[in-house]
């Protein structure tokens, strides 16, 4: 939680923990407190595990990485992207099992909407560094976007003077020369320069602007 700190975290697959829940396992990544505050983690839900209604005073975002994730709202296939606004409550469950990636209480107090979107639902956008980029939220300075870099290539080096964070969804990203796979996840603070480079077919969840105050 400190967030002036670097944090490079390679996905390994013996971190995971089970939950309160049967059937449903956390691979945590930030947390505040055991079941409260700010956290950041992957959860896995195994074919017809539940949570119970539970709720979010800060809100809730998750983007579905494998499988159908489902609430009383709806299903969410791999590929989608969910806001649920402060003071929301839900129950969730799967199927067929799935894994998604959630930020829980991490809401600006302002910021009450509700989204859902896919991939199919977004407009890519074409970067000026071989990398393609999916829009997905943004608030005053804070934006969230996937970036697709179908042939590899370096981060765009613009993006780090408030705060970066990034989880691998797929290929491989390398920080100098150390290769972060799959479900790896990173967190630069304000002002961090640090040397990305995405191998060819990598897909990267990022968020920017986050780590520091609206103005400096």
């Amino acid at each position: 939680m400190d967030f002036s700190q670097t944090l490079l975290l390679p996905y390994d697959s013996d971190r995971w923990q089970a939950s309160p829940a049967a059937g449903v396992w956390r691979y945590p990544l930030e947390r505040e407190q055991a079941e409260s505050g700010h956290v950041t983690s992957l959860v896995r839900f195994e074919p017809g595990a539940q949570f119970p209604a539970h709720n979010h005073p800060l809100g809730e975002e998750f983007w579905v990485l494998e499988g159908t994730f489902s609430d009383e709202n709806g299903d969410y296939a791999a590929g989608s992207y969910v806001r649920h606004p402060p003071q929301s409550r839900h129950s969730s469950f799967s199927r067929d099992g799935c894994v998604i990636f959630v930020k829980l209480n991490q809401f600006a107090a302002e910021d009450t909407g509700t989204l859902v979107m896919t991939e199919r639902d977004g407009q890519w956008v074409i970067g000026e560094h071989g990398y393609r980029r999916l829009p997905l939220h943004r608030h005053e300075g804070e934006v969230t976007s996937v970036l697709d870099f179908p042939d590899g290539g370096r981060f765009p080096p613009c993006c780090y003077r408030r705060g970066l964070e990034l989880l691998v969804l797929a290929g491989e990203l390398k920080e100098g020369q150390r290769g972060l796979a799959a479900l790896s996840w990173l967190r630069f603070p304000p002002g961090a320069e640090p040397a990305l480079t995405a191998a060819p077919g990598t897909r990267l969840w990022v968020r920017t602007g986050h780590l520091a105050p609206a103005r400096d």
